[in-house]
């Protein structure tokens, strides 16, 4: 029995690979799409680089005078990441000193997660406060001390938590029996959509460099279809087919010169002439002077035209210089070849 082979339909390659050409309009319009992407994704991330940069929330406390402390409940939105990570949210507090007893020493905040806030009672609040300070605390981020605080200075806390419910708290320390002549403020700001905003730019960001590079693209397809290559002339194709050592012929080299020397000449006195005036037997033997020839004038170097082929022929110069266009014969001339008008 013969095993029936089964011939798989062949795909042609070239219909696959196959795309649809563009028109000049649709390139263009394409062109004007990704560079608005471009621009457009730029925007948005100024914008969420903008915000995130701006507090989500901010809030003023004042030290209350008679007690030296101020405390305030505040609630920290985020991810729900314990421990002390980068999605931890960052806080700023900007302690402005106004006016000091002389006896203050410090400056302490605090920030104590606490689900009931600062209206806890059960003595939670004092326990965390006294981790925080001993740096028994599993956040490190949440407690600062400004040692020797002088008036009229700003101090800038910068800490990062986790979200949850707080009871900031910032408590002057003095040594002294009262806390009259306490002026102290805090500005607490909060920054839950930092990381989130920023992820947000950066993609943006990406898109943007994405769009650039389609722009790029569909630019030099318009370029290519609006500006055709110019086709080389007549006159430039038989001058390319030329080899270039034929049309730059010349010496290969400088000429060569003597190299030694010149040939010593005599080394002693020269010969003695006649000591006495010549007799008349020698002079009547003198033969008589030569004529001189006259110079005969060298034929003059004439242009000549070699065959490349084809009804085409270079001119060479005397030189040995080539003319740069193209002779052809016409009335039994050598004619230089001229295009057809359009």
């Amino acid at each position: 029995m013969s095993d029936e082979v089964q011939e798989e339909p062949t795909t042609n390659d070239s219909e696959e690979d196959a795309i649809e050409e563009l028109t000049i309009e649709e390139r263009q319009e394409a062109l004007k799409r990704a560079r608005w992407n471009v621009f457009m994704y730029l925007g948005l991330a100024a914008l969420l680089f903008g915000f995130a940069l701006y507090p989500f929330m901010s809030t003023t406390m004042d030290v209350d005078e008679g007690i030296g402390s101020t405390d305030k409940t505040i609630t920290v939105w985020g991810l729900p990441v314990a421990g002390e990570d980068f999605t931890d949210i960052p806080v700023e507090i900007d302690v402005t000193v106004q006016s000091l007893p002389t006896d203050v020493n410090s400056i302490e905040v605090f920030m104590i997660e606490n689900s009931k806030g600062c209206d806890s009672t059960d003595g939670s609040i004092g326990e965390a406060r006294s981790d925080l300070q001993s740096g028994e605390s599993k956040h490190p981020n949440q407690y600062h001390i400004i040692e020797n605080p002088v008036e009229s200075e700003t101090y800038s806390v910068e800490m990062s938590v986790d979200p949850g419910i707080y009871c900031v708290q910032v408590v002057v320390d003095s040594s002294g029996s009262g806390f009259s002549g306490i002026n102290v403020k805090a500005d607490v700001a909060l920054y839950p959509t930092q990381l989130p905003l920023a992820i947000f730019a950066v993609l943006c960001l990406l898109m943007s460099g994405f769009a650039f590079i389609g722009a790029q693209k569909h630019g030099k397809h318009v370029k290519s279809l609006v500006e055709p290559k110019k086709e080389p002339s007549i006159e430039d194709s038989v001058l390319a087919e030329t080899s270039a050592a034929r049309i730059a012929a010349g010496p290969s080299g400088p000429p060569i010169g003597p190299t030694g020397p010149p040939a010593p000449g005599p080394t002693g006195p020269p010969a003695p002439g006649p000591s006495g005036p010549p007799t008349q037997q020698e002079t009547v033997a003198a033969p008589a002077s030569e004529p001189v020839a006259e110079p005969v004038a060298e034929p003059v170097a004439e242009d000549v035209y070699e065959d490349q082929g084809n009804g085409w022929y270079f001119r060479k110069f005397p030189d040995g210089t080539y003319d740069q266009k193209v002779y052809v014969i016409k009335d039994g001339f050598y004619v230089p070849h001229e295009e057809p008008s359009a």
